[in-house]
């Protein structure tokens, strides 16, 4: 699948080693790259796939720094800190281990957007790639940015105030690349780190941090008497986090408690997608700065936060805390860090940071649809809301009095995502009830 989150499938299927290649060699043609960082995450079929990406750069006379595993957000900021001309990631992100992806970025770590991808995918498919003479070979050199990089952030937060508090961590890399990186950010700022899920490349729990994946982190910050927890997906660029009490937050609340810390000292709009929740408006208000509403995808995210100058963003709808001021990229590592700092410096409980915050409940549903169907699905779909408030910056987001729900295709998989929230619980899955019913009906063709 091209999507606006790179090239995903499963390996060995529809991803394939020669596949990989192609994508490669018209990345660097298209986009004149010469110097480039590859990095991976845990999963088993990244290794081949690097092979496959390094060779391919070598012999399209690259220089090509190898940063082995390492998380996605580490790997963009040492794109952009060390001035290259791209970065390849390997890596799936939340998806299933048997999945595999491509991540692009060009020159300063941002990622390529919709229309790169479809730029890719045009010219791997339309015959424009065939096979050129190697007029020079190019190099490779290993490269572990990770030490810069904690060096980096730690001149970017109160390290002071943190060690002070000693505050005890439980950190849920889930097998990831997130298990080295932010256990050790952690334990510079001088807190007491517990690791759990830790070996890389052993999914003992579902990649993706979800409140049903995340009850074995849950006992464990009430077991050892944490502060807090914070989970990973793959690559370590989601951040989910657990209060003191155990309670394991919806992914926009890690987003909501970093942006009111750092819009207290940092003043600038914030910026987030159209699948956040409500309570970034609450913020902004809070705050008396703009919220604007971006498409869905960082790329997209980073582009709205580059053009309205925002110190911080993000996707809340996937645990996605952009920290701008620092890395253009949606960093869990930092966000950890960037929410011990939030502890330490308000010197009260997670537990307290979130009753003081309103509560909205989200419901969501994907229902499976081929993607041959979206456009005749959400043309109807459109046709169905006239009159109504309706907000289609990305796909059909339905705005109510106290509640809203964004209908849109999905960009990883072939189904149609519904996201609901409301100020109940009951409220969000009525909408959820209601709105699955139409699409199901529009998707079978009734």
């Amino acid at each position: 699948m091209f999507t606006a989150s790179g090239i995903r499938g499963i390996y060995g299927d529809s991803l394939t080693v020669d596949l990989v290649c192609r994508l490669t060699k018209v990345f660097v043609r298209e986009w004149n790259v010469r110097s480039v960082i590859v990095g991976r995450d845990t999963r088993p079929s990244g290794e081949p796939l690097e092979h496959a990406v390094v060779s391919s750069l070598i012999e399209s006379s690259c220089k090509v720094y190898m940063a082995g595993v390492q998380p996605t957000p580490i790997i963009l900021w040492a794109c952009r800190r060390m001035r290259m001309d791209g970065a390849i990631i390997i890596t799936a992100s939340h998806n299933p281990p048997e999945w595999n992806a491509l991540k692009f970025a060009s020159i300063g770590g941002l990622l390529l957007d919709g229309s790169d991808i479809n730029k890719l995918r045009c010219a791997v498919y339309g015959g424009i790639c065939e096979r050129s003479s190697v007029s020079r070979l190019g190099k490779s050199l290993a490269f572990d940015p990770l030490n810069q990089y904690i060096d980096a952030a730690l001149r970017h937060l109160n390290v002071k105030a943190i060690s002070k508090c000693n505050l005890k961590v439980v950190i849920d890399p889930g097998g990831g690349a997130g298990f080295k990186a932010t256990p050790m950010l952690l334990r510079r700022l001088g807190c007491r780190v517990i690791t759990i899920n830790s070996a890389p490349g052993i999914f003992s729990r579902r990649i993706e941090p979800t409140p049903d994946a995340l009850k074995e982190l849950s006992m464990a910050v009430k077991a050892y008497n944490a502060d807090v927890g914070f989970a990973h997906d793959a690559d370590a660029d989601r951040l989910v986090c657990v209060t003191d009490e155990g309670e394991v937050l919806a992914e926009d609340y890690g987003l909501a408690i970093a942006s009111l810390h750092v819009l207290s000292s940092r003043k600038g709009p914030l910026v987030v997608n159209v699948a956040s929740s409500m309570i970034f408006k609450w913020i902004a208000e809070q705050m008396g700065v703009k919220v604007y509403w971006s498409p869905v995808g960082e790329a997209k995210v980073v582009r709205a936060i580059i053009e309205h100058k925002a110190p911080i963003g993000g996707e809340g709808s996937s645990g996605g805390i952009i920290p701008a001021f620092f890395n253009l990229a949606r960093d869990g590592v930092f966000g950890a860090a960037l929410i011990v700092e939030a502890l330490a410096l308000r010197e009260c409980k997670m537990s307290d940071i979130v009753k003081s915050l309103p509560k909205y409940y989200q419901a969501r549903d994907a229902i499976p649809c081929s993607p041959s169907r979206y456009e005749t699905v959400m043309t109807r779909l459109i046709n169905e809301v006239k009159g109504m408030d309706v907000d289609l910056t990305d796909g059909v987001k339905i705005w109510l009095k106290d509640r809203w729900v964004l209908i849109r295709p999905s960009q990883t998989e072939p189904k149609i995502r519904i996201l609901c929230e409301a100020t109940s619980k009951d409220k969000a899955h009525d909408l959820l009830e209601e709105y699955r019913r139409l699409i199901e009906g529009f998707i079978e063709g009734k």
